[in-house]
């Protein structure tokens, strides 16, 4: 998505300026999604075709000064015509729209909070530049500590890269914000953050006040800025510290009577993990590479845990062609667990992360799969975007679940992921999925998104009733 950091761009910058400090911005977002899930038979309550509304508003304050900066961001987010009978018995919700329904118990819920309120302490007027420390409730993308101001490369961090492991803020519509703070060092070179982090509730529930308070995060990362080391590339090394310990069941491949609460054997999860990105420009275009790896160990419950993921991606995009066509390859692979009796967690474990950056139709995710997937990215015109991804998932596992879901929305109650066996095989299918974006102004902007899955033999296993499936999506966007 291209154009995805111009509109980000574009919502950072598009304040209204009331005096030399004091500064005003806003949002309405209206979203029209239309799904036909899979469906497994028999089962109760499997309806698999519906559609849904979806309608946010943001509205925020911003005072600056030289010392500290303070922004205030309220939310109202109201979720329509969800469904009642599509969380099935067996097989789970068939859609975010049932799983909006099983989070909230309601078809038509709506609520206002505070997204975000912090403030940011500046130390540059007491002679350490570039050291700031903000503290409050505030959005948190993993991956992007710092930008570079090159639209292609800082677009590509924010959809191969940010908020892998922890983010959540746009994502998927209610969003999630965290509360804690994030303590930066900023040079020309390098970027230093480090921030110790709780997870609020949002994502599929509307109760957004609420801290996980239950959930500790401890982040740091330090990034070798784009030309600071090599030309073109910036690498970073981080470490992320997971503790939960809510009362909630954890979701392994053990039998359900095996597996513990977390207020009894709470997770404890250390992760280790870096990412080199390059871009290049050539004289008919540009070459873009990406490496990002993480391995994790730990405690999973009354289990060691120990697990890895990979990432190598390599696109080369024609600048002189009409519609600047940009082809990228990407191979992902996370672990999977291949013996549940061996007293040893192997799954990868995606914490809290963006998931649906990562799989815009989201009847998979990051745990436990091989996603080997072409992009073929278009620019009609300087404002327009079309994306086709074309995907081949299979499970690393057989021995282990296809897991779905998108991280903790409760503090108590849910898991945030759910998982469906394999049956023994691997083959999860094919996804084709074609994104539409165009900007119209720099205040008004539109997205269209339609998905296909083509169901593999782990799908057959677990949807006798219909074994492909559709996703659709409109969005229209306005920020001021």
């Amino acid at each position: 998505m291209l154009q995805t950091s111009k509109v980000f761009a574009q919502e950072d910058k598009a304040f209204s300026q009331i005096n030399k400090y004091f500064r005003i911005n806003g949002e309405m977002m209206g979203v029209y999604e239309l799904w036909d899930f899979f469906r497994p038979e028999p089962a109760i309550n499997n309806n698999n075709s519906y559609d849904l509304w979806v309608v946010r508003a943001r509205l925020g304050a911003l005072l600056t000064t030289s010392f500290v900066d303070g922004y205030v961001q309220g939310q109202y987010i109201g979720l329509y015509g969800l469904p009642d009978n599509a969380v099935a018995k067996p097989g789970g919700p068939l859609g975010l729209g049932a799983g909006y329904f099983q989070l909230n118990q309601s078809t038509n819920v709506s609520n206002i909070y505070l997204n975000q309120g912090y403030l940011n302490l500046k130390f540059d007027p007491l002679g350490l530049p570039g050291a700031s420390l903000k503290a409050g409730r505030f959005a948190y993308m993993e991956g992007m500590e710092y930008s570079s101001g090159i639209d292609k490369f800082d677009g590509l961090k924010q959809r191969r890269i940010a908020q892998r492991l922890i983010g959540g803020f746009n994502a998927v519509y209610v969003g999630r914000s965290f509360d804690g703070f994030s303590a930066i060092y900023d040079r020309p070179e390098f970027n230093w953050t480090i921030s110790g982090i709780r997870p609020t509730q949002g994502i599929l529930s509307v109760e957004g006040q609420k801290q996980i308070s239950d959930i500790n995060i401890i982040y740091t990362a330090l990034t070798s800025k784009k030309d600071a080391l090599l030309s073109g590339t910036e690498a970073r090394l981080f470490y992320i510290h997971y503790d939960d310990k809510r009362n909630t069941q954890v979701v392994d491949n053990r039998p359900l009577v095996a597996r513990p609460s977390l207020n009894n054997e709470h997770l404890n999860i250390h992760t280790l993990g870096t990412h080199l990105l390059s871009l290049h420009q050539l004289e008919s275009g540009s070459l873009d590479a990406l490496l990002w790896g993480a391995y994790q160990l730990g405690d999973w419950t009354d289990q060691k845990h120990e697990a890895w993921a990979i990432s190598a991606e390599l696109g080369y995009q024609w600048i002189k062609l009409p519609f600047k066509p940009w082809l990228r390859a990407i191979y992902y692979q996370s672990s999977g667990d291949g013996n549940q009796k061996d007293n040893k967690h192997q799954t990868f474990f995606s914490m809290v992360p963006s998931g649906r950056i990562f799989a815009k139709f989201p009847f998979y995710n990051l745990m436990n799969i091989q996603d080997l997937f072409l992009e073929i990215i278009a620019l009609p015109t300087p404002k327009t975007q079309i994306n086709i991804n074309l995907h081949q998932l299979s499970l690393t596992s057989t021995h282990d679940l296809l897991y779905r879901g998108l991280g903790a929305s409760k503090n108590s109650g849910e898991f945030g992921y759910s998982g469906s066996p394999s049956g023994g095989d691997s083959d999860v299918g094919q996804l084709v999925d074609i994104s539409f974006m165009h900007t119209l102004n720099k205040h008004l902007s539109m997205r269209l998104y339609y998905g296909h899955a083509f169901g593999g033999s782990v799908i057959k296993n677990n949807f006798q009733g219909k074994k492909n499936a559709n996703s659709f999506w409109a969005e229209v966007n306005m920020v001021f």
